[in-house]
Formats: C-alpha cells, structure tokens, sequence
C-alpha cells in the first residue's frame, strides 16, 4: 500500500478573497463617484426649486420662456404609463388650443396621469418654456421637467450610501494591502460586509420610496429595518472563522 501525500494548501481561495476585494472595490468607487455628481447636482436642483417657488403668474401669454407661471387647458393623448418593466418610461402628449404637441415624462403614474384616458382634459403650468406641472379634478403631478420631480429619496441616498460606499472601498483597500494573504482578516471582512449591507438597504430604502413617491420622512423608516438586518447578517458573516489551510483529502491507492 502506498498513500499520496497531502497536497499543500490551494490558491483559489487567496485569489478568489483578491478578486472579490478588487470587484467590490471598484463597484464602491464607482457608486461614490455616481454619488458624487449626483451630489454635484443638488444646489442647482435647489436653486431651480426655489425660482419656481417665487414665480409669479404671468400677466399675459409669455411670447419667450419667462420665470412667470402661466397655466392653459391642454388634451392629453398618447399615454403610456409605467408597464412594469425594467426601464419602462412613462409618458403622455400634451396637446394645446393651438394645436402644439408638448411631448411629456413623468417619473410617476399618478396622482393625476393614471386617471386619463385619451383625449381628457388638463392643466398645464408652463415655467421658463416648458410643461412642469399639469393639474385635474383638484390633484396636482409635476412632470420631468419641474425641479421638484428630483425624489427627496435621492437626497436621503446621499447621505445613506455615500458612507457606506466610502467605508467599503476602504475596507476592500485594506484587505488588498496584504494579497499574499489566504483570505479576509475579520476586521475588514466584518467592515466590508457592514458596509455593503448598509448601502444595500439604502439603496433597496431609496427605490422604494421613489417608486411609491414617498416624503423624505419615510426613507428612514423603510432603511432601518433593512440597515438592521444588514448589520445582523455582516456581524454573523465577520464572526465566521475562515479555514486558513484547505488540503485535498488523502487518497490511498494500492500498489
């Protein structure tokens, strides 16, 4: 009888931990720049908010875009709400006295959108040259065009997953600092998955609350729960102990 050694510790599983720290890595950095121009963007959202706010109802039909609001029936056609597929858009054609067609999107199907059907009637707030809001039956729905359409959900995303995407790509750096290593040393690896977790729920938090177009308030509501079920889950993933030698099973073979 003659056994076969036991063979030496793999490499799959140091190179498999340097892989998932250069994805996660570059996945984070890329949230945090997203983020960031996202971020970027939000004192001129405000500042349009504001204008828009302050406008004044025009005194007579605006010859050129105006900071004046001026309101007009328009028969809506063409409507196309949301399908439930991915990237699906929702749309409508706005029609005036005119006869000019004022093609429109919307980020929701309602309150007001949902209720037409072909060749209803509504009203339409033009700003500075285009449609931002349009109005029936006592119910208000601002349009692409209106700076409120931007979703408070994605001020509370900033805040929520900027962090934990910053968090992330440092854990991740960590971990890469020393690739000759087998697998995750429990500080990072714990910090990592806290940080995933965590901008996980915040972006689960903030699709939800946009889909639904829920108030600021809510987004707190619907993350907690989730950031705690997250913080559960990476505190059980940190506390496991990896296998630091992983050997084939001896193989015995008869001579």
């Amino acid at each position: 009888m003659s056994d076969v050694g036991q063979v030496g510790p793999t490499r799959g599983g140091r190179y498999g931990s340097v892989y998932v720290a250069v994805t996660a890595l570059l996945c984070s950095l890329v949230a945090v720049g997203l983020l960031a121009f996202a971020g970027l963007q939000l004192p001129r959202t405000v500042e349009r908010d504001r204008a828009l706010k302050e406008a004044v109802p025009c005194r007579s039909v605006p010859r050129e875009p105006a900071d004046c609001l001026w309101r007009q029936p328009f028969t809506v056609t063409a409507i196309h709400l949301w399908s439930g597929r991915r990237g699906d858009g929702i749309h409508a054609t706005l029609i005036s006295p005119g006869g000019g067609k004022w093609p429109t999107e919307f980020r929701n199907d309602g309150p007001v959108l949902s209720g037409l059907d072909e060749g209803d009637r509504v009203t339409g707030t033009i700003w500075r040259g285009r449609l931002v809001r349009i109005s029936a039956d006592g119910a208000v729905q601002v349009t692409e065009n209106s700076p409120d359409a931007l979703p408070e959900s994605i001020v509370a995303l900033l805040v929520v997953c900027g962090p934990s995407c910053l968090v992330l790509a440092v854990a991740c750096g960590w971990r890469l600092r020393s690739p000759k290593e087998r697998g995750w040393r429990r500080g990072p690896k714990l910090t990592a998955a806290l940080a995933a977790g965590l901008a996980g729920a915040g972006l689960i938090a903030a699709l939800v609350a946009l889909k639904f177009g829920l108030p600021l308030w809510a987004m707190p509501a619907i993350w907690l729960p989730l950031a705690a079920l997250a913080t559960a889950l990476a505190i059980a993933v940190g506390r496991q102990t990896p296998e630091e030698r992983q050997a084939v099973p001896v193989q015995k073979t008869a001579l």
